[in-house]
Protein backbone atom coordinates (compact mmCIF):
# COMPACT_ATOMS: atom_id res chain seq x y z
CA UNK A 1 0.00 0.00 0.00
CA UNK A 2 1.32 3.39 -0.73
CA UNK A 3 1.73 6.12 1.56
CA UNK A 4 -0.88 8.01 -0.34
CA UNK A 5 -3.35 5.00 -0.31
CA UNK A 6 -2.55 4.76 3.92
CA UNK A 7 -3.20 8.81 4.24
CA UNK A 8 -6.72 8.55 2.53
CA UNK A 9 -7.61 5.08 4.27
CA UNK A 10 -6.87 6.62 7.52
CA UNK A 11 -8.52 9.61 6.65
CA UNK A 12 -11.56 7.86 5.61
CA UNK A 13 -11.52 6.07 9.35
CA UNK A 14 -10.91 8.74 11.61
CA UNK A 15 -10.92 12.42 10.00
CA UNK A 16 -8.31 14.43 9.03
CA UNK A 17 -7.16 15.46 12.34
CA UNK A 18 -6.94 12.46 13.45
CA UNK A 19 -5.27 11.24 10.42
CA UNK A 20 -2.63 13.14 11.56
CA UNK A 21 -1.96 12.73 14.86
CA UNK A 22 -1.37 9.11 13.91
CA UNK A 23 1.00 9.47 11.13
CA UNK A 24 3.37 11.97 13.04
CA UNK A 25 6.40 10.77 14.53
CA UNK A 26 5.55 10.85 18.19
CA UNK A 27 2.84 8.28 16.77
CA UNK A 28 4.85 6.25 15.12
CA UNK A 29 7.56 6.01 17.78
CA UNK A 30 4.83 4.99 20.41
CA UNK A 31 3.96 2.87 17.94
CA UNK A 32 7.65 1.17 17.50
CA UNK A 33 7.97 1.30 21.45
CA UNK A 34 4.90 -0.70 21.62
CA UNK A 35 5.55 -3.23 19.38
CA UNK A 36 9.09 -3.91 20.80
CA UNK A 37 7.22 -4.17 24.42
CA UNK A 38 5.13 -6.78 23.14
CA UNK A 39 7.49 -9.21 22.58
CA UNK A 40 7.80 -9.05 26.26
CA UNK A 41 4.55 -10.24 27.59
CA UNK A 42 4.36 -7.52 30.30
CA UNK A 43 1.47 -4.75 29.36
CA UNK A 44 -0.06 -2.57 31.91
CA UNK A 45 -2.34 0.32 31.08
CA UNK A 46 -1.24 3.89 30.99
CA UNK A 47 -4.26 5.69 30.87
CA UNK A 48 -7.80 3.49 31.12
CA UNK A 49 -8.63 1.52 34.20
CA UNK A 50 -9.22 -2.43 34.18
CA UNK A 51 -13.47 -2.20 33.04
CA UNK A 52 -12.03 0.47 30.79
CA UNK A 53 -9.43 -1.60 29.02
CA UNK A 54 -11.80 -4.67 28.82
CA UNK A 55 -14.25 -2.92 27.49
CA UNK A 56 -11.93 -1.82 24.66
CA UNK A 57 -10.45 -5.38 23.95
CA UNK A 58 -14.48 -6.37 23.44
CA UNK A 59 -14.40 -3.39 21.01
CA UNK A 60 -11.22 -4.48 19.50
CA UNK A 61 -12.80 -8.21 19.25
CA UNK A 62 -16.12 -7.01 17.58
CA UNK A 63 -14.03 -4.43 14.92
CA UNK A 64 -11.57 -6.79 13.62
CA UNK A 65 -12.29 -10.64 14.66
CA UNK A 66 -10.68 -13.35 14.61
CA UNK A 67 -10.73 -15.64 11.06
CA UNK A 68 -8.14 -17.42 10.02
CA UNK A 69 -5.62 -14.66 11.37
CA UNK A 70 -6.00 -13.31 14.94
CA UNK A 71 -8.51 -10.07 16.38
CA UNK A 72 -7.60 -7.21 17.10
CA UNK A 73 -7.71 -7.79 20.64
CA UNK A 74 -5.22 -10.76 20.23
CA UNK A 75 -2.69 -8.73 18.80
CA UNK A 76 -3.10 -6.77 22.31
CA UNK A 77 -5.00 -3.45 20.42
CA UNK A 78 -6.80 -2.62 23.54
CA UNK A 79 -3.23 -2.30 25.08
CA UNK A 80 -1.55 -0.40 21.84
CA UNK A 81 -4.79 2.39 21.98
CA UNK A 82 -4.24 3.18 25.56
CA UNK A 83 -0.34 3.68 25.24
CA UNK A 84 -0.91 6.08 22.34
CA UNK A 85 -4.17 7.68 23.84
CA UNK A 86 -1.83 8.58 26.88
CA UNK A 87 1.23 9.52 25.29
CA UNK A 88 0.33 11.13 21.47
CA UNK A 89 -3.16 12.22 22.05
CA UNK A 90 -4.12 15.74 24.24
CA UNK A 91 -6.13 15.79 27.11
CA UNK A 92 -9.45 16.26 25.36
CA UNK A 93 -9.39 13.26 22.97
CA UNK A 94 -8.18 11.16 26.29
CA UNK A 95 -11.11 12.73 28.10
CA UNK A 96 -13.76 12.07 25.23
CA UNK A 97 -12.11 8.52 25.13
CA UNK A 98 -12.48 7.54 28.73
CA UNK A 99 -16.03 9.16 28.64
CA UNK A 100 -17.28 6.99 26.15
CA UNK A 101 -15.79 3.85 27.33
CA UNK A 102 -17.56 5.20 30.87
CA UNK A 103 -21.07 5.66 29.46
CA UNK A 104 -20.72 1.99 27.09
CA UNK A 105 -20.28 0.25 30.22
CA UNK A 106 -23.14 2.44 32.48
CA UNK A 107 -25.77 2.03 29.37
CA UNK A 108 -24.95 -1.53 29.63
CA UNK A 109 -25.50 -2.02 33.21
CA UNK A 110 -28.59 0.50 33.00
CA UNK A 111 -30.29 -1.62 29.75
CA UNK A 112 -29.11 -5.24 30.90
CA UNK A 113 -27.94 -5.40 34.30
CA UNK A 114 -24.66 -6.13 33.50
CA UNK A 115 -21.51 -4.53 32.31
CA UNK A 116 -20.25 -4.04 28.56
CA UNK A 117 -17.85 -6.90 28.63
CA UNK A 118 -20.20 -9.37 30.21
CA UNK A 119 -22.97 -8.65 27.54
CA UNK A 120 -23.43 -11.24 24.92
CA UNK A 121 -21.75 -10.65 21.24
CA UNK A 122 -25.79 -9.41 20.25
CA UNK A 123 -26.03 -6.98 22.79
CA UNK A 124 -22.77 -5.43 22.36
CA UNK A 125 -23.03 -4.94 18.81
CA UNK A 126 -26.44 -3.75 19.29
CA UNK A 127 -24.85 -1.05 21.70
CA UNK A 128 -22.52 -0.07 19.42
CA UNK A 129 -25.04 0.38 16.57
CA UNK A 130 -26.46 2.67 18.07
CA UNK A 131 -23.47 4.68 18.82
CA UNK A 132 -22.45 4.32 15.37
CA UNK A 133 -25.42 6.48 14.61
CA UNK A 134 -25.42 8.50 17.71
CA UNK A 135 -29.03 7.47 18.29
CA UNK A 136 -29.97 7.51 22.10
CA UNK A 137 -28.83 7.42 24.40
CA UNK A 138 -25.26 7.98 22.14
CA UNK A 139 -24.50 11.86 21.34
CA UNK A 140 -22.94 12.70 18.30
CA UNK A 141 -19.95 13.81 20.56
CA UNK A 142 -19.75 9.85 21.61
CA UNK A 143 -19.68 8.84 18.09
CA UNK A 144 -16.76 10.87 16.97
CA UNK A 145 -14.84 9.50 20.22
CA UNK A 146 -15.77 5.99 19.00
CA UNK A 147 -14.63 7.27 14.96
CA UNK A 148 -11.43 7.66 16.55
CA UNK A 149 -11.12 4.66 18.68
CA UNK A 150 -12.22 3.04 15.34
CA UNK A 151 -9.36 4.91 13.65
CA UNK A 152 -6.99 3.26 16.26
CA UNK A 153 -7.86 -0.18 16.31
CA UNK A 154 -6.89 -0.31 12.46
CA UNK A 155 -3.89 1.29 13.04
CA UNK A 156 -3.15 -0.89 15.87
CA UNK A 157 -3.77 -3.61 14.05
CA UNK A 158 -2.19 -3.05 10.90
CA UNK A 159 0.79 -2.10 12.27
CA UNK A 160 1.17 -5.40 14.27
CA UNK A 161 2.90 -7.98 12.57
CA UNK A 162 0.32 -10.80 12.29
CA UNK A 163 -1.21 -7.85 10.73
CA UNK A 164 0.80 -6.32 8.45
CA UNK A 165 2.57 -10.12 7.56
CA UNK A 166 -0.84 -12.52 7.67
CA UNK A 167 -3.64 -10.19 6.77
CA UNK A 168 -2.15 -7.66 4.72
CA UNK A 169 1.12 -10.34 3.46
CA UNK A 170 3.38 -7.84 3.41
CA UNK A 171 7.11 -9.11 2.52
CA UNK A 172 9.59 -6.47 3.48
CA UNK A 173 11.43 -6.87 -0.13
CA UNK A 174 9.37 -7.50 -2.72
CA UNK A 175 11.80 -7.52 -5.81
CA UNK A 176 10.35 -5.49 -8.17
CA UNK A 177 7.75 -3.18 -9.10
CA UNK A 178 5.19 -4.30 -11.20
CA UNK A 179 2.96 -1.09 -11.78
CA UNK A 180 -0.93 -2.84 -12.11
CA UNK A 181 -1.53 -5.96 -10.67
CA UNK A 182 -5.04 -6.61 -10.05
CA UNK A 183 -6.23 -7.44 -6.69
CA UNK A 184 -7.56 -10.91 -7.58
CA UNK A 185 -4.64 -11.98 -8.61
CA UNK A 186 -2.55 -11.42 -5.21
CA UNK A 187 -5.89 -11.85 -2.91
CA UNK A 188 -4.99 -9.17 -0.74
CA UNK A 189 -3.87 -5.43 -0.41
CA UNK A 190 -0.12 -4.74 0.54
CA UNK A 191 0.98 -7.52 -1.08
CA UNK A 192 4.01 -8.20 -3.41
CA UNK A 193 3.56 -12.26 -3.30
CA UNK A 194 2.42 -11.97 -6.81
CA UNK A 195 5.67 -11.00 -8.43
CA UNK A 196 7.40 -14.10 -7.42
Amino acid sequence: MERRELLKTAALLCGSAATGVLLSTPSLAITNTFQQASANAGHSPNLLNTVQLETLRRICELTIPATDTPSAAQVNCHFFIDAQLSSVFDTQTQHAAVTLLDALDNHAVHQHKQGFSQLNETAQLALLTKLEAASAPFSVIQKDAFKVLKGLIVFGYYTSQPGATKELTYLAVPGRFVGSVKLSKIGSAYSSKAYY
